[in-house]
């Protein structure tokens, strides 16, 4: 059968359960129907021969499009741009209405309330707009309407209807006061949020890091893998001159076993390496989440990138400026700082005494209309107060969230300058392990390139009968371990280059990558 029919097999074969499936299980959901189409679609497209080329910039665009940490992480900054919305709340006005409606009938208790049975009927419908200002201030500006009905004879106007158009408003001078205590919430928020900023590009450097690692790892698995079937190839080419020989009696059975039992070993070894390509195939496939993508979870990975020997001029100042300047976490701690210090500032202004001035001015109306009641509503009829509202704390609760808040900051400080410490550690570290690296990518080289000529002056001695198998075989192991110490040298370095910009926080900056606001 041929694979394209084998793969309309299965496909239809999950079409027929999925509609069959009712009739023996009712209790399948739509999720569970949704998962058994998607694990039949990975089937198919699993059993076909795939290919997928890809360079190191398709390994980034694949890690920042489908990554699971960074696609996680994303999400954080918009739920926190969401607090900022709610802190920002308390500054937004709030409409209020009531409407209620009143019947009462008693026995009269007095002559003057002009009747035997004495009943009221009350009508309100008030309504209010109440906030906050960024000074503290709070105000309400309210409307209050009445129609009032009763079966007293000395009631002038029945009904009579009241307006009252009113302003209140409350104004801290001490606790409460001033534009910075007041947005503390939102400033706070802000700053919450723009940690959670640099926390998602730290989460990115480190994800695009771990790519690109993941990438060369996996360009070292495939150059090993080559080297080894050389080294085969190498060892396979003297077993055919030693069986030439042995049957001409020119060496003896013990030097065709070990020649034997050396291929057998780089057969063993060509097997391992083969294992190691799946493994970093599959690690690579992780970190770029393409385990997700029906059509690559299980296709073989061509690279169009190979590692290459730039050498980059490295200082160390330069490397530590940029790292306190572009480090995410380091300027997560750097906003941590600045919410502590609001938090100061608003703790302390809790230690002050409450004086709230209050006033408040307003119209009264009456007349034996609504219209009526309106046109009264002016200067002549007026309703206004004053006053001042103290409150002083007695306790020490307020002192002691003073004191842990500034006690938070110290320790915060002291925080931060371990941390710089460690910056300046690992910056250090990585800029050696770059020099490193960069001597051993040189002395790998020449040493590759004097055992490839060394190799070629022995083959031509081993076919003059000078040199011996064993040695002919060392000298091929000494070739094949040159030649993968260089290319392990040269996949170092350039892994060294990687978590060097990683330390400095110039990976996005290196590699042109700008995350949307």
């Amino acid at each position: 059968m041929k694979l394209r029919t084998i793969n309309k097999f299965i496909i239809i074969s999950a079409l027929i359960a999925l509609s069959c499936g009712p009739l023996f299980a009712q209790d399948n959901s739509k999720e569970d129907r949704d998962r058994l189409m998607e694990r039949s679609l990975f089937m198919a497209m699993g059993s076909e021969d795939r290919v997928l080329k890809i360079g190191l910039l398709d390994c980034m665009l694949y890690t920042l499009k489908n990554n699971s940490d960074i696609l996680i992480k994303g999400i954080e900054p918009k739920l926190r741009f969401d607090d900022v919305r709610r802190a920002k709340a308390d500054f937004e006005p709030t409409f209020n209405t009531e409407f209620t409606f009143q019947d009462n009938t008693v026995l009269a208790s007095n002559v003057l309330q002009g009747a035997t049975i004495y009943n009221t009927s009350d009508m309100n419908l008030n309504g209010s707009v109440t906030g906050k200002m960024i000074t503290g201030t709070q105000y309400e500006v309210d409307f209050l309407n009445q129609r009032f009905k009763s079966d007293s004879s000395f009631q002038i106007f029945n009904p009579y209807y009241e307006v009252q158009p009113k302003i209140t408003m409350t104004q801290p001078l001490l606790k409460g006061f001033g534009i910075l205590v007041n947005r503390a919430d939102i400033i706070i928020a802000q700053n919450t949020r723009d940690e959670s900023e640099s926390s998602f590009k730290n989460t990115v450097i480190g994800s695009i890091s771990s790519s690109k690692e993941a990438y060369y790892n996996y360009v070292f698995s495939l150059e090993n893998y080559a080297i080894d079937k050389l080294a085969l190839a190498r060892v396979i080419s003297l077993l055919e001159i030693d069986k030439a020989r042995y049957q001409k009696g020119l060496i003896s059975s013990v030097a065709m076993l070990e020649t034997e039992a050396a291929v057998a070993e780089k057969e063993k070894a060509l097997i391992v390496s083969e294992a190691a390509i799946k493994l970093a195939e599959d690690e690579l496939k992780v970190i770029t989440n393409l385990v997700d993508d029906p059509e690559a979870w299980n296709a073989r990975i061509e690279l169009l990138d190979k590692p290459e020997f730039i050498e980059e001029q490295i200082d160390l100042l330069d490397c530590l400026t940029d790292a306190f300047k572009f480090r995410p976490d380091y300027e997560s701690l750097l906003i941590d700082l600045k919410s502590r210090d609001v938090r100061i500032k608003v703790a302390k202004n809790s230690l002050l005494p409450t004086v709230d001035l209050t006033g408040s001015f307003g119209l009264n109306g009456l007349g034996k209309d609504y219209e009526n009641a309106i046109q009264k509503a002016n200067s002549k009829y007026t309703d206004w107060s004053l006053g001042v509202k103290i409150s002083v704390p007695w306790g020490t609760a307020d002192r002691a969230v003073f004191d842990q808040r500034k006690l938070e900051k110290a320790q915060a400080l002291l925080s931060l300058k371990k941390f710089e410490h460690d910056i300046i550690l690992e910056v250090r570290d990585k800029v050696r392990s770059v020099d490193s690296q960069r001597r051993q990518v040189q002395v790998a080289k020449i040493s590759k390139e004097k055992e490839e000529a060394n190799y070629s002056a022995q083959k031509e001695r081993f076919a003059a009968g000078e040199v011996s198998t064993h040695d002919m075989l060392d000298y091929q192991d000494k070739l094949s371990r040159s030649e993968l110490d260089y290319v392990k040298a040269l996949i170092d370095y350039n892994i060294a280059l990687i978590n060097l910009d990683k330390s400095r926080g110039i990976t996005l900056v290196k590699n042109n990558i700008k995350l949307k606001e």
